[in-house]
């Protein structure tokens, strides 16, 4: 049954119905070891299912985290006025101290 099962939150309510079925009186020791199998099944299907939603959004993340690193580099040079190679110009520009042209010659 937990392969039908497809998101969360499907397994979540299909373990909410055994709850309810390993509650209700009559049940026989056959029938609520039978679904405590199901929900032991079930429980592993959700681990499984949360773990795979939790990789897809840290792998969304760090795409969205690469496009905005990639954008906010190719600003930096464009706000600078400076054409993109010339980095003492950016740095310049920036405010920030420009690197020594020739540090060996002092």
């Amino acid at each position: 049954m937990a392969a039908q099962l497809g998101t969360f939150e499907e397994v979540k309510g299909r373990l909410e119905q055994i709850v309810d079925e390993v509650s209700a009186e009559g049940v026989t020791l056959g029938e609520a070891l039978a679904l405590y199998e199901e929900a032991v099944k079930l429980g592993l299907a959700a681990c499984d299912l949360s773990e795979q939603g939790a990789l897809e959004a840290a792998a969304a993340e760090e795409a969205r985290a690469a496009e905005g690193a990639g954008a906010d580099a190719g600003a930096a040079g464009a706000d600078s006025g400076a054409p993109a190679g010339d980095a003492e110009a950016a740095a310049s520009a920036e405010g920030e101290a420009a690197p020594a042209a020739d540090e060996g010659a002092l």
